[in-house]
């Protein structure tokens, strides 16, 4: 499950709230486990900032206003879901799963690194 909640949060990176609450409707009524407790609440924490900042949106003075406004927005998304995998990580030391710990350690460091200019990025060749 741990596995799974990874690739999904990685994988749809603006939909993690919309995801939670389809996941929720899906599963049967069941208490959750601490991560998962954890987890909701970094979502609902960011989908309300998200939706703040939505708001100063509608209201922004100018162009340049509106566009530092969507640069936060996508500041805060991205510190979301580096928060999930942060909490995941927790429970995955605290469980001593030494391989969740290094594949999340590996995402994490991923996710938070700043793009390094001149680097190129070696992409698959087209198939015809």
């Amino acid at each position: 499950m741990k596995k799974l909640i990874i690739i999904i949060a990685v994988a749809m990176a603006g939909s993690i709230a919309g995801l939670a609450v389809f996941a929720a409707d899906m599963a049967p009524a069941r208490e959750l486990s601490p991560m998962m407790e954890e987890i909701q609440a970094a979502m609902e924490a960011t989908r309300l900032e998200v939706a703040d900042l939505k708001l100063q949106y509608e209201t922004a003075g100018s162009d340049e206003q509106a566009m530092e406004i969507m640069r936060e927005v996508a500041r805060v998304k991205r510190e979301g879901r580096v928060e999930m995998m942060r909490i995941q990580l927790r429970h995955a030391r605290l469980d001593g799963n030494e391989e969740l710990v290094i594949q999340l350690e590996e995402i994490i460091t991923r996710m938070t690194a700043p793009p390094v200019k001149g680097t190129p990025i070696t992409r698959p060749v087209p198939q015809q």
